[in-house]
């Protein structure tokens, strides 16, 4: 591993070396629980947090993505250790700059010194796909991804890995592992074409373009590329630096990013499915600005009207529907070997916040759920997963692990009883993507 002053030359790309550094993380996991068991002391949970973090954010690609929600996710890491790992929400090893140069120039065709006014060689943030690098460009400031080159290679050899794994996993449960494998994969390959993520930049600013508090990055289309994208600076903070000093005003940020998902989903049929706090910036004004549309899923319509339906049902407590409600999401398989109770249960748990007039996120409601679901006895092993619940429950989840760890309460009902009283979908974007700048196709 380079030293932290000296950027990497390179990501490492090959099988073999990602296999490596997975076995360091996987031993370093594991170290975790006996550390928990026996009471280490803080500089070991530290320096168990400085292993973990640098190894995922020197491989990017998909371990860096698992090590950001793991960054914001209460799943039993030590505190020290898990609030290490925040700083992959930005990452801290960044690529060469002369290699970063070298990508740059090659997408758009020019030497950078005519693309931009100013190009700041150190990047903002190192993320899992790409770098932030601040420019100006024609008078104005802007936020430049490049996407690391050969993250494709490592990506699939993450994947060629995860896929060996699911499909032994399978075997003794409902879940179809190399299905989600697949949406797994498609999900972050989509995420290694800028072309796509500026498309949706662009759906996602028309869509939100009169909400008060959101906001997204206007997209210079003139500078972005499959492998680079371009769009207006933002100066702020993050999204968690607000649970430090919490004021009046920031309850209307906390509500913004609520009703994010709730809207966007049931309204037009697209998720952003990437809540982490390093995705979003609070700027003055009170303004929620969403950095980050790279990992965006697309429902049709009839499957958001399902969803819908499910949603309603456990809102309004029809407990005797549950079983049917799931069964047309696909949350129960052909067998019904998911008990009724427990799916019931699961379900509050993810939509606990919308249930009552004000709820407070706190770290004990969630560990004491997921120690429930994480029983022996648990039925929850026969649930099949769809792959697209994967996307549903990652969102909902982990925007709600967010919230706890901004220590927040807010009243959340209204937004979904809002956004599952709405039309019925009729403008949701369809299955195919939406057309990338410069297409002569239409979304």
């Amino acid at each position: 591993m380079p030293p932290k002053d000296e950027p990497m030359k390179k990501l490492p790309g090959s099988t073999r070396e990602r296999a490596l550094a997975a076995g360091k993380v996987v031993l370093g996991l594991g170290r975790a629980g006996v550390q928990r068991l026996v009471r280490r002391s803080l500089g070991d949970e530290r320096a168990l947090g400085e292993l973990l973090a640098s190894e995922l954010d020197r491989m990017k690609g998909l371990a860096m993505k698992i090590g950001q929600i793991v960054s914001y996710m209460e799943i039993g890491l030590p505190e020290e250790t898990q609030a290490i790992l925040t700083r992959l929400q930005h990452g801290v090893e960044p690529l060469a700059p002369e290699l970063v140069v070298a990508e740059l120039e090659a997408q758009l065709g020019a030497p950078v010194q005519k693309l931009f006014d100013r190009f700041d060689l150190k990047p903002v943030a190192a993320a899992s796909i790409g770098q932030v690098h601040r420019a100006s460009f024609r008078g104005r400031e802007v936020a430049v991804k490049v996407r690391y080159p050969g993250i494709a290679d490592a990506i699939d050899a993450d994947i060629r890995q995860l896929s060996v794994i699911a499909r032994v996993a399978s075997l003794a449960t409902a879940v179809d592992g190399p299905a989600l494998v697949r949406e797994l994969k498609e999900r972050i390959r989509e995420e290694c074409d800028y072309r796509l993520e500026a498309a949706h930049q662009l759906l996602f600013a028309r869509i939100l373009g009169s909400d008060p508090v959101l906001t997204v990055p206007a997209v210079v289309e003139e500078r972005s590329a499959e492998g680079v994208l371009t769009t207006a600076w933002h100066d702020g903070v993050a999204l968690n630096a607000i649970g430090d000093a919490r004021v009046a005003a920031t309850d209307r940020i906390v509500l913004a990013f609520a009703k994010l998902p709730w809207s966007t989903l049931f309204g037009h049929g697209l998720l952003h499915a990437d809540p982490h706090p390093g995705n979003f910036l609070v700027a003055a004004g009170q303004q929620l600005v969403v950095l980050d549309f790279g990992c965006v899923k697309r429902f049709d319509a009839d499957r958001v009207e399902a969803f819908r339906a499910l949603f309603r049902c456990v809102l309004d407590g029809r407990r005797g529907e549950v079983m049917s409600r799931a069964s047309d999401v696909g949350l129960v398989g052909e067998g019904g070997r998911v008990d009724p109770d427990e799916l019931w249960a699961l379900l509050r748990f993810v939509l606990a916040p919308y249930l009552v007039p004000r709820f407070r996120f706190e770290r004990s409601w969630w560990r004491s759920e997921l120690r429930h679901f994480k029983r022996p006895t648990s039925t929850m092993r026969h649930m099949p997963f769809p792959p697209d619940w994967l996307w549903i429950q990652r969102t909902f989840i982990g925007m709600h692990a967010v919230l706890i760890g901004l220590g927040v309460e807010a009243s959340l009902a209204d937004i979904a009883r809002d956004a599952l009283g709405g039309a019925a979908a009729q403008g949701v974007i369809g299955a195919s993507p939406p057309a990338a700048p410069g297409s002569s196709s239409s979304t």
